[in-house]
């Protein structure tokens, strides 16, 4: 992984040094000493005999770590693996893993026979060693002696419990066994390796690969206990679902994968901002620790330089033990989660005829730490006693509904999966007036069992049901233009956000907020295309008025370009914080007049200081250099 890491510092640091030199300061670590005598855990036999069951018994997320600088001396612990948290399950060597003082022996027959974590070492193999060849190129006999040396000699000279190799192609490693694919001599060795080492050999003992396992491809990935990712600096989990896509279409199985982080870099923080499946902003670690990709339960996570972690001020090993603890807690708790924690959104619309319109497919997914033991079965209830907390909480005014309109179904889940079968939510909007309406869904867990949750399991449903109020093939507007005054202003954003980039082109300053109200019809206009950092998935803006006034209408024109498209949603308040649509989630495309007006006319005047228009996705441009109010005349 070092090798990944120099070849993409060598690219930016090239460019760096042709301007000049700069000091470089590793930031000093505060050393707190033997942590284990901070651990209010009374640690009796009793205590490590559970944690070799635990880790022998192999149902939960694995914790691994490289660590480097083992000496097993000085007055820090962090040259100690005995440091290391009691619960990490593999720590493989980054330093030099042979020659081992007696010290080091020490050290790692602690770990190994008291904690029961396994120790391998990490080695490169872009080429054997000099001396198990006679030419650049070794051959398969050669191979053969290398691997038998090493797999077998050296780790039970040594006492390790397997080896881990960095493959890194396409990160500046060369060599006669180095490629994506790899070659077939890569695969000579790892048939060779797989006599001594992995599931095939039958000794227990573990082989790895790092860097880019899925260079190793189809029935060669059978070889392997584990494929290690350096996952470094990843955002989300779709990052590591992309990651673990990319495997699994060559053999891979998630059983078989651990993300790791890199705490060289970002110990200090446990990484970096990561948004997980269910919507929340963790630490990259934890993320990785809490991610299963959609084809099973993912092998574990881990930290590149764990030994970092150790100079934590708070607390050795922090965010590891943390990310541990949250995926695989004490006392065989089970963890269980939404999978997605989000505010689900759905419209009813009432006819003209006062028929409805529109439909709810909600539905509700449980994501479980680790498979489940047996067949369970858990409870759904609608809580309205959530819904004045939900508007307390968020300054909304959403309305609870009779539980009669509302269909639940329990949530199941079968023994040995990690996701719940979809559990649906029905609604039934006959009869209600217009408005909108909060459906807090509870999730129960059985008492007294292992099944805990870091929150409670209450998915937010919201349900419009409102009329359609805008006359979408109107060419011109009724009532009279409101002028405008000092202090209207218009700010977009991409998507359907309300914060961060707006997407488009020419609307940064005030003063060019300030030319959508100046009545000129000139080129000063702002324009989004259909790039993705643009609008190529929608965007939305909010025209914020100075007062509060009645409106029947507006019209937006056009300048640059347009490429027609929908307009998903038409929002007023007075507020800016209680917003009610206009077009109750029906998507429509606006008709223009003779001069590239697009024409909004309501069908009933509504009160507002702030009208929001959500645009869908960009196919082109769309532009905008003037924006008009009307009030209906008196």
């Amino acid at each position: 992984m070092k090798r990944i890491l120099k070849y993409m510092f060598f690219i930016v640091m090239t460019a760096v040094m042709a301007a000049g030199c700069a000091e470089w300061v590793t930031p000093e670590r505060v050393i707190t000493q033997h942590p284990d005598e901070q651990s209010p855990i009374l640690k009796d036999d009793a205590y490590w005999q559970a944690l070799r069951e635990y880790k022998q018994k192999g149902d939960h997320k694995i914790a691994f770590g490289w660590y480097g600088s083992w000496t097993a001396t000085g007055a820090s612990y962090q040259s100690r693996l005995v440091s290391a948290p009691d619960s990490m399950d593999i720590i493989s060597i980054w330093s030099q893993w042979h020659s081992l003082t007696p010290e080091q022996i020490a050290d790692k027959e602690y770990v190994q026979k008291v904690k029961g974590t396994k120790v391998t070492f990490t080695t490169f193999l872009d080429n054997i060693p000099a001396e198990f060849r006679a030419g650049e190129t070794p051959t398969e006999e050669e191979i053969a002696v290398f691997a038998k040396a090493w797999a077998c000699d050296s780790i039970n000279k040594y006492n390790y419990d397997g080896m881990d190799i960095d493959y890194e192609p396409g990160y500046g490693a060369s060599g006669p066994l180095v490629g994506n694919p790899c070659p077939e001599l890569f695969n000579v060795l790892i048939r060779e390796l797989g006599k001594y080492l992995g599931p095939k050999s039958g000794t227990g003992k573990l082989l790895m690969i790092d860097g880019v396992p899925y260079a190793v491809r189809g029935e060669m990935a059978e070889y392997f206990d584990y494929g290690i990712v350096q996952a470094y600096a990843s955002s989300g989990y779709t990052d590591l679902q992309n990651r673990f896509n990319n495997a699994y279409n060559n053999g891979w199985k998630p059983e078989q994968y651990i993300f790791a982080e890199n705490f060289e870099s970002y110990w200090q923080n446990g990484g970096v901002t990561h948004t997980t499946r269910e919507g929340e902003s963790v630490n990259s670690l934890l993320g990785m620790a809490r991610f299963n990709p959609t084809q099973g339960f993912c092998a574990g996570f881990g930290a590149y330089h764990m030994e970092y972690e150790y100079a934590n001020s708070s607390k050795p090993y922090k965010y590891m033990r943390e990310a541990i603890q949250d995926v695989n807690p004490a006392g065989g708790s089970l963890v269980v989660s939404l999978t997605s924690t989000s505010l689900d959104s759905y419209s009813f619309i009432i006819e003209d005829d006062g028929s409805l319109s529109g439909s709810m497919d909600a539905e509700i997914t449980l994501n479980f730490a680790r498979p489940v033991p047996s067949d369970l079965e858990l409870a759904v209830t609608l809580d309205n006693s959530l819904v004045d907390a939900y508007n307390e909480a968020n300054g909304t005014e959403y309305m609870a509904v009779d539980p009669g309109n509302v269909t639940l179904n329990p949530v199941v889940a079968t023994q040995g999966s990690i996701l719940s079968e979809p559990s649906a939510v029905g609604f039934n909007a006959e009869g209600l007036d217009e408005g909108q309406y909060l459906l807090p869904v509870v999730v129960s867990l059985p008492e007294n069992d292992i099944y805990v949750s870091s929150e409670p399991l209450v998915k937010y449903i919201l349900v419009t049901v409102g009329r359609f109020n805008i006359v979408a093939d109107a060419t011109s507007l009724s009532g009279v233009k409101i002028e405008p005054a000092a202090g209207w202003t218009i700010t977009c954003y991409q998507g359907t956000n309300d914060s961060g980039a707006n997407g488009v082109w020419n609307l940064d300053s005030d003063e060019q907020k300030a030319r959508m109200f100046d009545g000129l019809l000139d080129e000063n206009c702002w324009y989004a295309s259909s790039a993705s950092y643009s609008w190529g998935y929608g965007g939305n803006f909010i025209v914020e008025l100075d007062a509060v006034y009645d409106i029947s209408g507006f019209r937006w024109h056009i300048y640059y370009q347009d490429c027609d498209p929908q307009i998903t949603d038409v929002r007023y308040s007075t507020d800016g914080n209680n917003w009610t649509s206009l077009t109750s989630g029906r998507s429509f495309v606006p008709s223009y007049d003779d001069n590239y007006w697009k024409i909004f006319q309501f069908s009933k005047t509504v009160s507002a200081k702030y009208i929001r228009v959500y645009v869908g996705n960009l196919t082109g441009y769309t532009s905008m250099n003037e924006i008009e109010f009307n009030t209906p005349s008196n």
